[in-house]
């Protein structure tokens, strides 16, 4: 990953708005500008100064990790103390700071410790940037979705009658651990029979039973930081006519969106891709979460899929298209891709099939 560029395109924009320093307290930022792992760093950004300020406890690690800026060990000093002693007097300066991350003691602690002429809180400044993927990116991406999709083939082999949801859930992590995954990217979400209604429920010690959906969201997290996100619903025996049509109508939905996606799209447009088709399905109640969501470092980020999106769809966004149909007392049924968004469409980044799977 080129760290340099990245801080080179921030310190641009930091000079066509006439930012001095800036402040970088979010560790998927940090990660994302400078490499490091650890999970306490925070970064100071000027044109002439880039330092990483940690603990001692990642004296060595900062050193092995970081090469584009200096490490700054915090030592018996206060966190904000030690940030004062980088930045100096900043009573002619703006310094900008992550507003949606750094909490109000902090903020204070800040103020107290290095007054400056102007504070300027800014949101999603790197974020944005993040939310575009380059071709180093979308290969960590991929790797890891192919972790989870090879968990996925292992478990249509294991699914067995008497088996609980909370015992398929530790089948896929232990099958992304073996794969290479570092952890799960989230608390697997595997829903038995009618609790697949519950479309973020959690796995319980429910069996499965015969003529039961089994609906199960998952994915890992790689050591080099990025994330995967699937969802597949498959059916223990043969499935009830109501079933078999909500998967359809899903089915549908999915391949609408993924045939019309592309750049330059609103959010809320992209969404309506595949609501329109389970609206016009008579499910439209039915389907109560977005599209979809970025995923990268985060497995939840920009831009977001809904219709009430606000941001605007880019080349080279990896955003998940997961539309999906719940009824209470019936079941639930959903279908997870992750795709990279073109100029003209997009690239699927799945390998795994969507026809319907009945075990």
């Amino acid at each position: 990953m080129n760290y340099s560029k990245r801080t080179d395109a921030i310190l641009q924009r930091m000079r066509e708005e006439n930012a001095d320093w800036l402040f970088i307290t979010n560790p998927h930022n940090v990660r994302y500008l400078s490499g490091f792992t650890g999970s306490y760093a925070s970064l100071l950004i000027h044109s002439e100064k880039r330092c990483i300020l940690t603990d001692g406890r990642y004296a060595e690690q900062v050193q092995n990790e970081v090469d584009d800026y200096t490490p700054v060990i915090q030592g018996n000093r206060k966190e904000m103390q030690a940030v004062s002693d980088i930045v100096g007097d900043l009573s002619d300066q703006t310094l900008w700071f992550e507003g949606e991350h750094l909490s109000v003691a902090r903020y204070t602690a800040l103020c107290e410790s290095a007054p400056a002429k102007r504070y300027q809180a800014k949101r999603g400044l790197v974020e944005q940037r993040r939310a575009v993927k380059d071709a180093n990116e979308i290969g960590a991406i991929r790797r890891a979705l192919q972790i989870a999709e090879a968990a996925f083939h292992k478990v249509l082999d294991f699914i067995h009658e008497g088996m609980t949801e909370r015992e398929l859930a530790h089948f896929l992590l232990d099958e992304m651990w073996r794969g290479g995954a570092v952890k799960e990217s989230f608390d697997p979400l595997v829903l038995f029979g009618p609790r697949s209604s519950m479309c973020h429920g959690k796995p319980i010690d429910n069996p499965l039973k015969k003529g039961d959906v089994v609906l199960m969201d998952f994915g890992c997290l790689m050591p080099d930081g990025y994330n995967s996100d699937i969802t597949r619903t498959v059916f223990f025996g043969r499935p009830s006519s109501e079933l078999k049509e909500m998967y359809e109508c899903v089915q549908a939905a999915n391949q609408a969106a993924e045939d019309c996606l592309q750049a330059n799209l609103s959010g809320a447009r992209g969404d309506q891709f595949a609501r329109e088709v389970i609206r016009k399905a008579g499910r439209e109640e039915q389907f109560m979460h977005g599209l979809g969501h970025g995923v990268g470092l985060e497995i939840h980020e920009a831009p977001r899929m809904s219709p009430l999106s606000e941001n605007d769809l880019a080349a080279g966004n990896v955003i998940t298209v997961e539309p999906g149909v719940y009824v209470a007392g019936t079941g639930g049924v959903r279908i997870e891709d992750m795709i990279v968004l073109r100029e003209d469409g997009c690239d699927v980044l799945n390998t795994s099939s969507k026809e319907m799977i009945v075990l």
